[in-house]
């Protein structure tokens, strides 16, 4: 991937500078991926990230959770998934703590994920925290080969994998997956943006604060909203009462 001081850790403050900077970064880059955060946090999955309960191992709360879900979701699904592939993507998107990471193959849609909210307010000056923006370009060895025969538990590496179709949330987000390898030896997951064989495919871009509140209606209207993103009427309704009401940034 192209690298360069401006498109690695440097701010944009509106929707054009946006897209200037994916014009410049990616003009000859093919099927970058990209993740938007409220704030620059590691890039780790949910499961990481978890306070787990005393005498629970990661791995084995990994799996009760995964069982419940399995268990317990059937009577909310049209058609049940048919490997843990499908089963982690669907718990993934309905916000269950799994070691898979969101991206998309959508900057837009990124860029909304790191803009949608308020910026968070960082103490003791209350400054507000910028959003940043990832963009992932994967090699040809970095895809996860998906199946019924194999695992997203097993694995030498963390890797990348585009799911089924299985929710209209996985559509309208154009979602992609990076499946984090547990090391064993460390009982940790390390962070994608730690990790020496993917140093050379992330690239980070900085959002301002101060800008979010334009930004976001710039995405507005391009058409990228509460609605188009999350597809279900929680969405509609946020997106309806944001349409008739102001943010905390949004005050005048």
């Amino acid at each position: 991937m192209p690298r360069d001081e401006r498109s690695d850790g440097d701010g944009v403050e509106s929707l054009s500078d946006f897209t200037i900077w994916l014009e410049e970064v990616f003009q000859d880059v093919d099927a970058p991926l990209f993740r938007g955060q409220r704030e620059d946090w590691p890039l780790l999955p949910k499961i990481a990230r978890m306070r787990l309960r005393p005498q629970m191992s990661l791995l084995g709360t990994e799996q009760r959770l995964l069982t419940d879900f399995k268990l317990q979701s059937l009577s909310f699904l049209d058609l049940a998934p048919e490997s843990d592939w499908d089963w982690l993507s669907l718990a993934q998107h309905h916000g269950m703590a799994t070691r898979l990471l969101d991206w998309t193959s959508n900057p837009l849609a990124a860029l909304w994920f790191a803009v949608q909210k308020p910026p968070a307010v960082r103490p003791p000056k209350r400054s507000l925290s910028p959003a940043v923006v990832w963009a992932f370009v994967p090699g040809p060895s970095d895809y996860a080969k998906v199946s019924p025969e194999t695992s997203p538990f097993s694995g030498k590496r963390t890797r990348v994998f585009r799911p089924k179709h299985i929710a209209r949330r996985i559509v309208a987000q154009s979602g992609w997956f990076t499946v984090h390898k547990y090391i064993e030896d460390k009982k940790k997951f390390i962070p994608l943006d730690r990790q020496l064989r993917y140093k050379e495919a992330l690239t980070k871009i900085v959002i301002p604060g101060e800008c979010f509140s334009d930004i976001r209606y710039d995405l507005d209207r391009c058409g990228i909203h509460a609605a188009s993103m999350l597809t279900d009427l929680d969405g509609l309704c946020h997106h309806i009462e944001w349409s008739h009401s102001l943010l905390d940034d949004e005050l005048e």
